[in-house]
């Protein structure tokens, strides 16, 4: 409960300032009640007796500005250390108050919206955040972006993807025009929740709204790798592999970190339209362009399923363990296809170049870390940098 002294040290001054006032007016009696009752509030929480604390702050008849916001925040804190139960309490009886000014009820209601989210009261979070975004006098704290931001969250929770649509419209609406990066990225948000609905219709058997709910994806972000998969999807699905797999180059070419995903079924395709060369080829041009760890994997993964032996493919392999800093697994995989393709009359020299690449890769390793935090170091040191331990520095 440390942190929550830490946050109540502000109204301790306002309170020792007021105090300091009483000689201007005659409010002596008010000030002294309220800070014996905010101290004794504070005296709960620091003994671990936050509900003892609550009924004290609760039960305080008179709030102003100030002490408003502290309640906030102290309700926000309840929230953030998963006591969402307090938190309710605390902005359920804010809100309550009859003198609190519509900007501190704005936000109290809000924070009110995010405890409910927080204990999984979706539908009252709901509703909470609807009223919010209906009021057309919203302080500026509270904006009605962040509202539907809120809303949208909740909707992709439930799955409710035509809801979601219309709070990321509600979104842009009110987001400052500067903001092209969001609003880039509400677009692809929103194309994002179409494939959803078109995948929902794929599996329901639903073929006229997939094509449908896909129109409306690419209208909101043609460029979507998420579109792109999933008309490889229902292309492959139709047996039209080599659409299938074009959809997927096209994807893992704007994305490469789709190709673990996608793989299998490119590779299918492939088999099915006697392609896997090509396949291998075009894969082999996109590593040499992009450098990409995962990609080299898979060519060799590629390779090593449906025995392909390939000169470009040799060259490539004994470049990579020549002159790369390769990681463990890309090594590993490059062994296997040594050992299934390569002529064993080149096998000393590829194995030569295995132990190569194994030195590259331990030399940027460091050989030292601390037994106490963890701090890892390339030379032997007596005192940890990081922690500042003497004597904990082992080998990794």
């Amino acid at each position: 409960m440390v942190e929550i002294l830490f946050l109540l040290l502000p109204l301790a001054f306002y309170s020792g300032w007021k105090a300091a006032r009483n000689k201007f007016n005659n409010n002596q009696k008010k000030q002294r009640e309220l800070s014996g009752h905010f101290v004794k509030g504070v005296n709960y929480l620091l003994n671990e007796e936050p509900d003892k604390a609550l009924e004290v702050f609760l039960n305080y008849p008179d709030i102003d500005e100030y002490t408003a916001e502290t309640y906030q925040l102290l309700g926000n804190l309840f929230r953030n250390r998963g006591e969402v139960d307090r938190a309710l309490r605390v902005h359920q009886n804010l809100i309550a108050r009859p003198n609190l000014r519509q900007e501190q009820k704005h936000k109290a209601m809000f924070s009110l919206g995010l405890d409910f989210f927080a204990a999984g009261m979706l539908d009252r979070a709901e509703s909470v955040f609807q009223e919010l975004l209906k009021d057309n006098n919203l302080s500026k704290n509270i904006s009605k972006s962040l509202v539907c931001s809120s809303l949208r969250t909740i909707y992709e929770q439930t799955r409710e993807w035509e809801k979601a649509i219309e709070t990321t419209t509600c979104f842009s609406k009110y987001l400052d025009r500067k903001a092209t990066q969001n609003k880039f990225n509400e677009k692809a948000l929103i194309s994002h929740y179409y494939c959803e609905l078109a995948d929902e219709a794929l599996q329901q058997g639903k073929l006229h709204q997939v094509d449908q709910y896909l129109g409306e994806a690419r209208k909101a972000y043609k460029k979507s790798t998420r579109l792109m998969s999933l008309v490889g999807d229902i292309a492959y699905h139709q047996k039209k592999f080599l659409q299938a797999q074009d959809s997927y180059l096209g994807a893992i070419k704007q994305d490469s970190r789709l190709l673990s995903m996608l793989f299998p079924k490119l590779e299918d395709s492939a088999k099915k339209v006697q392609g896997l060369e090509s396949l291998l080829n075009t894969l082999i041009k996109l590593y040499r362009k992009n450098r990409n760890a995962t990609v080299f994997e898979h060519i060799i993964r590629l390779a090593v399923n449906n025995n392909l032996i390939s000169t470009e493919l040799n060259k490539l392999v004994e470049t990579e363990l020549s002159t790369e800093k390769m990681s463990v697994e890309s090594i590993y995989k490059s062994s296997e296809y040594i050992i299934k393709e390569i002529d064993s009359k080149d096998s000393c020299k590829y194995l030569e170049l295995i132990s190569r690449a194994l030195k590259n890769y331990l030399q940027g390793l460091p050989a030292f870390r601390c037994m106490h935090c963890g701090y890892k170091m390339h030379d032997f040191l007596w005192r940890c940098p990081a922690c500042h331990h003497w004597d904990t520095i082992d080998h990794t």
